[in-house]
């Protein structure tokens, strides 16, 4: 089976098998089935040519560029696109240790439908979900005569937009989504096997975000942007403990230092140097621009911002602080952190942000970025600062935006043929 569309994988009636076999290269490909064992998807195949049994990922998610295959019969990989070990070696040692432990799922039905197609946005990492997640809406304009079934880890539930016809709620933690569920892959089968026609969505790692509404996923409008000028400037910093900034070498040296002789303790001064940091880049701020306000969240112990911001931190998280923190990013007209996935959210409601990137994360720079814009704004509004930055310099590019955002729109979006 090939790929009419190539947004949907097709499973049922035809499972898609348009590709070469990984041992001998023959396109001789037998469909047997599917499984569903958490992260991955993968289909069940056997090569006409030289008799090959063997799994192979459907192009999903990371594996849209990086599909591998397992053997059935040794476990070899087969890698032909050269995928990193963080995407193919949590798989092999799933497949060969699987679980039989019970997984359960919530079936969520919204309206039924007999045609469906199904994303999974299973994934060990936060981020990864939330941009998977975030494909939902594409499939939902585009294919707007099927239903569209979400399999999600539970703690996202609040984000499964409405217009979905099931959500799958898993109870898996993040880091148990590599692991290879049998029974899960058990009750997904069963399901499926209720539907007349089953498609996949690609689940692209990062889809275009250019146009998409934020408020579909988390019932919250995003920072309107024709109101910019007219609100008081309101400022979020993003506080998290485990990527810091450090402002300088011998900073950042002495706290991993101190991580690796098991002294975390001492090293949590680095925690409050942090907020030493945001406190006066926000007093910078101020001192230019007297009317700002300021946020601060992260898992972290709220205190020691007094009167200067509303300290929204907590040690425990549940879906009533997501949404505290989602209102705070939807007042903003900046948000500052660090590099990770911790910025998708902030940025994905903000109308601008001012980042922190770590030299070991110059490769993935933009990737944890919400890009809410079409045009050159991309460039104005996400900002990237060397991880040795000053308050005055992550102030400095604040102030930049706050000062000539509307009138970079006006010169450079608006006014141009």
């Amino acid at each position: 089976m090939t790929m009419a569309d190539p947004h949907l994988i097709p499973l049922k009636p035809a499972l898609y098998a348009d590709f070469p076999c990984p041992s001998c290269g023959a396109k001789a490909i037998e469909a047997r089935g599917t499984v569903f064992p958490g992260v991955h998807v993968l289909g069940d195949y056997r090569c006409g040519a030289c008799g090959l049994e063997f799994l192979r990922d459907l192009p999903v998610g990371f594996a849209v560029q990086h599909p591998v295959a397992i053997g059935r019969a040794d476990g070899r990989l087969f890698n032909p696109s050269g995928a990193e070990p963080w995407l193919h070696g949590p798989l092999l040692q799933a497949y060969r240790a699987p679980s039989d432990a019970p997984v359960t799922v919530e079936r969520i039905v919204r309206r039924t439908a007999r045609r469906v197609v199904v994303l999974n946005t299973l994934d060990f990492l936060y981020g990864h979900v939330l941009l998977k997640l975030f494909n939902a809406q594409a499939y939902l304009d585009r294919y707007p005569d099927r239903g569209l079934v979400i399999i999600l880890p539970r703690m996202y539930a609040w984000l499964a937009p409405p217009e979905a016809a099931e959500v799958w709620l898993v109870d898996l933690r993040l880091g148990q989504a590599h692991g290879w569920y049998t029974r899960f892959n058990a009750w997904v089968q069963e399901r499926l096997a209720a539907y007349d026609e089953v498609d996949l969505a690609r689940g692209y790692a990062h889809p275009e975000q250019a146009g998409l509404d934020i408020a579909r996923f988390a019932g919250i409008p995003a920072f309107d942007p024709a109101r910019f000028d007219a609100l008081p400037p309101h400022i979020t910093f993003v506080a998290r403990q485990d990527r810091l900034w450090f402002a300088s070498d011998l900073g950042e040296l002495c706290h991993r230092a101190l991580n690796k002789l098991g002294l975390k303790g001492l090293g949590r001064w680095y925690v409050r140097r942090q907020d030493r940091l945001m406190r006066r880049t926000m007093r910078a701020i101020r001192r230019v621009e007297p009317r700002a306000t300021f946020t601060v969240v992260g898992l972290a112990r709220p205190g020691g911002y007094g009167t200067l911001a509303r300290d929204l931190r907590t040690e425990r998280m549940d879906e009533a602080t997501e949404r505290a923190w989602c209102q705070a990013y939807a007042q903003s007209h900046v948000v500052v952190g660090v590099h990770g996935s911790n910025m998708l959210l902030p940025t994905a409601f903000a109308a601008a942000c001012v980042e922190v990137l770590p030299d070991d994360r110059i490769g993935n720079i933009v990737q944890d970025v919400f890009v809410r814009y079409p045009d050159r704004m991309q460039l104005f509004a996400y900002r990237f600062v060397d991880e040795r930055a000053r308050p005055g310099q992550v102030a400095h590019h604040v102030l930049g935006i706050l000062r000539h955002y509307s009138a970079f729109h006006r010169n450079m979006c608006v006014h141009t043929v």
